[in-house]
C-alpha cells in the first residue's frame, strides 16, 4: 500500500506502515524507486524527516520491502543528513542508474518519536507525534530507549542541555517501564510547567545465539544496523564491560572464532582494548566503527554469570526489621536510594526481597532519617514483580541528582502466618506476625 504524506506527494514509502517501506519518488507523473548504491543512514534520515516520521531506525537495501516497478529514478544518493528532501541530496540525474529493482532502497522510521538538538540520533529532547502535531514529552527515558534501539539510558538530562520545546503542547507519558513503545503508555495532556524529557544513550548492545540473554555472540547497533565484534584482542576485560553493560553480572568466559555462530552484515568493532572500567563497550578504545581486518569466522562471544540474585539490602531506623530507610550494599559500602520516582511498586520489590510481606507505604524525603555515604540508586522504575531492585529499570549505580534529604524508605506488612488447630473446628485458627525475629499474636 502506498502512503502519501510528504509535501506535494513528491516522495512516499511503500510498506507495512506510513513510516516504513520502499522509498519511491514521484517524477514526471510516474512513481519510481531509489537504488541502494551508496544508500546510508544519512539518506534514510532525510527521508524520515521529509515524511514527518520521527527519527531513522534503519536503512534497508536489496529490496527489503519488495521490488518496485516502472522507473528507478535515483541512484548514488549521498545526503549529509541535513537536507529537507532526498531530491536535494547529491545524486545522478533522474532516471540515470546502473541498478535493477532487486536493489530498491527502503527505510524504517520511528514514526511518532523524534529526538532534537542532540549530537546524534540517540541523545536530545524527546518529542511525540500525536493528533497530527509534535508535542514535547514529560516522561522517563527508558521506554523511549528501547523503542528507538539506542541502548540503556545513560542520563536523563535537564532541560537546559537540549533546550525547551517552546510553543509546543505537552504530553505526559505514564509508563510502567516494561513497554516496548511509548505509545503503549497512558498519555495525559498538560499545559503547566514540566521538565521536558531529554535523553542520552550508550550504544545498543546485545548477545545472540546463547543459552540465555546473558551469553552469546556480541553485537553492537550503529548507523541503523546490528554488527559483530572481532575477537582480535578480545579478553576478560572486554567481556567484563559487556556483561556489566548488559546487567548480566560478572564475565565467566570469553569465546572466540564465532563460537555462537557467524553473524551477518557489518563487523563494527575490532581491536577493542578496554580497561574494564568503561560503562559501555563502544567507549573502549578501538579502530573505529567499521574499521577491521576480520570476517565473521572471528566473531566474539561472551558468557556472563547472569543477573545478580538479590544484592544485600537492609532497612535502617525503622520500628522493626521490616520498616526503615532502604540501603543497598555495593562495592563494599552501604548506600541509600533516592526517592525520585519512588512508589509502592518499588517498595513492593524491597519487601519481597527482605521476606517482609507486602508493601504498605513507600516513604520519601528521608522519612526514616538521612543516610550517609553514597546514594547508590536513583530513578527506580519497578514493575513490582521483580525479585531485586537491580532488576528494575534504573540508571547505573552511583548516578543520581539527589541529596540524602531524598532518601527513600518503606513500611512492609511483615509476614503473617495462619496456624490451624486440627483438633478443633475447621474455622479455629490464630494469626501470628513475624517481627523482630519472633512471632507475635
Amino acid at each position: 500500500m502506498r502512503y502519501k504524506f510528504c509535501n506535494r506527494d513528491f516522495c512516499t514509502l511503500v510498506g507495512p506502515s506510513r513510516c516504513a517501506g520502499r522509498v519511491e519518488i514521484y517524477h514526471d507523473d510516474v512513481w519510481g524507486t531509489v537504488c541502494d548504491d551508496h544508500w546510508s543512514i544519512a539518506n534514510a534520515e532525510v527521508v524520515c524527516r521529509e515524511l514527518n516520521c520521527g527519527i531513522v531506525m534503519e536503512a534497508k537495501k536489496s529490496a527489503f520491502f519488495g521490488e518496485g516497478t516502472h522507473e528507478i529514478w535515483l541512484d548514488d544518493v549521498q545526503c549529509n543528513g541535513k537536507e529537507t528532501s532526498i531530491t536535494k541530496c547529491q545524486h545522478k540525474p533522474f532516471g540515470i542508474n546502473n541498478c535493477g529493482h532487486s536493489e530498491d532502497a527502503g527505510v524504517v522510521c520511528s514514526e511518532h518519536i523524534r529526538i532534537l538538538n542532540g549530537t546524534s540520533r540517540c541523545n536530545g529532547r524527546v518529542e511525540l507525534f500525536q493528533d497530527g502535531q509534535w508535542k514535547r514529552v514529560c516522561s522517563k527515558a527508558d521506554v523511549v530507549c528501547r523503542e528507538i534501539s539506542c541502548g540503556s539510558p545513560v542520563v536523563q538530562a535537564a532541560t537546559q542541555y537540549f533546550g525547551e520545546g517552546q510553543g509546543l503542547h505537552g504530553v505526559k507519558a505514564n509508563c510502567v517501564g516494561n513497554e516496548t513503545s511509548i505509545s503503549s503508555c497512558v498519555m495525559q495532556d498538560f499545559r503547566e510547567t514540566c521538565i521536558d524529557a531529554t535523553i542520552s544513550y550508550s550504544k545498543p548492545i546485545r548477545l545472540i545465539n546463547g543459552t540465555s540473554r546473558c551469553s552469546g555472540r556480541v553485537e553492537v547497533y550503529y548507523e541503523g544496523q546490528w554488527g559483530t565484534v572481532c575477537d582480535d584482542k578480545w579478553g576478560m576485560q572486554e567481556a567484563a564491560v559487556t556483561c556489566r553493560e548488559m546487567n548480566c553480572g560478572n564475565a565467566l568466559a570469553v569465546k572466540y572464532k564465532a563460537f555462537y555462530g557467524k553473524g551477518q552484515d557489518q563487523v563494527w568493532l575490532d581491536d577493542i582494548d578496554c580497561t574494564g572500567d568503561e560503562k559501555s563497550l563502544s567507549n573502549c578504545p578501538h579502530r573505529g566503527f567499521g574499521e577491521h581486518d576480520c570476517d565473521h569466522h572471528e566473531d566474539a562471544g561472551v558468557v556472563c554469570s547472569g543477573n545478580i540474585c538479590n544484592p544485600p539490602i537492609r532497612l535502617v531506623n525503622g520500628t522493626d526489621r521490616c520498616s526503615g530507610r532502604v540501603e543497598v550494599l555495593h562495592d563494599g559500602q552501604w548506600g541509600t536510594v533516592c526517592d525520585d520516582e519512588w512508589d509502592i511498586r518499588d517498595a513492593q520489590v524491597v519487601c519481597r526481597a527482605l521476606d517482609c510481606g507486602s508493601a504498605q507505604t513507600a516513604k520519601t524525603a528521608a522519612y526514616f532519617g538521612q543516610g550517609q555515604g553514597d546514594i547508590w540508586l536513583d530513578d527506580m522504575n519497578c514493575i513490582g514483580n521483580e525479585s531485586s531492585l537491580l532488576h528494575c529499570y534504573r540508571p547505573p549505580f552511583g548516578e543520581n541528582n539527589c541529596g540524602h534529604g531524598e532518601d527513600a524508605g518503606v513500611i512492609c506488612s511483615g509476614i503473617y502466618v495462619t496456624v490451624f488447630y486440627p483438633m478443633f473446628q475447621r474455622c479455629d485458627y490464630q494469626i501470628f506476625m513475624w517481627s523482630d525475629q519472633s512471632f507475635i499474636t
